[in-house]
């Protein structure tokens, strides 16, 4: 019994395990919207929030009211759908505080990206450019561009100078932010914690992609990073910390709504890792048997 059942799931191919995926997938992306899937992942979800994410929007919470942040958007349109909620959600938690918001990018496409969030969250909010926020647009360097805000802020931020911002009138450097907060698809966010936060001592906390969290770790372990907002999940954690008991069940944020997918997609690529477990234990098993006779 056993090794028909081995045999048959030896026969499965890589194109059988793509088109299962596929399949599954878009099963899973059409039941995110039942109502009743909406609720029992909102519950599961709100249960599970990471204690990186928690750290991060704890410490913006603490912030006292007018401090100044600098927001970077560092991210493609390919990495929008887990990085995007993570921006409206410190943009949304920023205003709420009334903080004041210097937002750049240190990519080309980020800048876009940023830009028509910020709009988005401000009108939605009723906050005004260069009264609660300014736009830094596109800051070319990189490693550089994070070294220059050290030493000058408006020398690194071309578009600051034509700026009318009260709130900018007493900055001068980096040094006197009270928080950067790095939203990144690539290295900029361990620029900004080995630039501005070790040689400067500026608090650095952000959201990255979910393929490079786990390398954020060691430094939030050393306190060199305040917190994180980690992949989907992280996105995830933040609208459901932001929106609390706001949220509707039947009709929950997207970055909540995606979880969904994702979540039943990993627990199928468990279930392909198990059965090639199995195959390969079984095959063992099986010369070792041979062996001794």
């Amino acid at each position: 019994m056993l090794r028909s059942i081995i045999n048959l799931l030896k026969r499965i191919t890589r194109r059988t395990i793509f088109f299962i995926v596929a399949l599954v997938l878009a099963l899973s992306i059409i039941f995110s919207n039942v109502g009743y899937i909406q609720k029992i992942n909102l519950y599961i979800l709100s249960k599970s929030i990471s204690w990186t994410s928690i750290k991060a929007y704890e410490y913006i919470e603490n912030l006292p009211e007018g401090s100044v942040v600098l927001l970077s958007a560092d991210y493609a349109p390919s990495t929008k759908v887990e990085n995007d909620p993570v921006v409206q959600g410190f943009l949304t938690q920023a205003f709420r505080k009334n903080l004041k918001v210097i937002a750049i990018s240190l990519w080309p496409d980020g800048a876009v990206l940023l830009e028509n969030n910020i709009r988005m969250v401000a009108l939605k909010m009723n906050k005004k450019e260069d009264e609660d926020f300014v736009i830094g647009g596109y800051v070319v360097g990189g490693a550089v561009a994070i070294e220059k805000m050290g030493i000058n802020l408006k020398n690194a931020i071309p578009l600051l100078r034509g700026s009318n911002a009260p709130f900018l009138n007493n900055i001068k450097s980096a040094k006197d932010l009270k928080l950067v907060f790095c939203v990144a698809a690539g290295d900029t966010l361990q620029y900004y914690i080995r630039i501005l936060g070790a040689r400067y001592g500026v608090p650095v906390a952000g959201g990255c992609t979910a393929v490079m969290a786990a390398e954020m770790y060691p430094y939030i372990m050393s306190n060199q990073l305040i917190g994180l907002f980690g992949g989907l999940k992280g996105a995830c954690d933040y609208q459901l910390l932001e929106l609390k008991d706001q949220i509707d069940p039947n009709n929950v944020p997207e970055a909540v709504k995606n979880m969904f997918p994702q979540s039943i997609i990993h627990l199928l690529i468990v279930i392909f890792i198990i059965i090639a477990n199995l195959i390969y234990f079984y095959e063992r098993y099986e010369i070792r048997k041979n062996l001794r006779r």
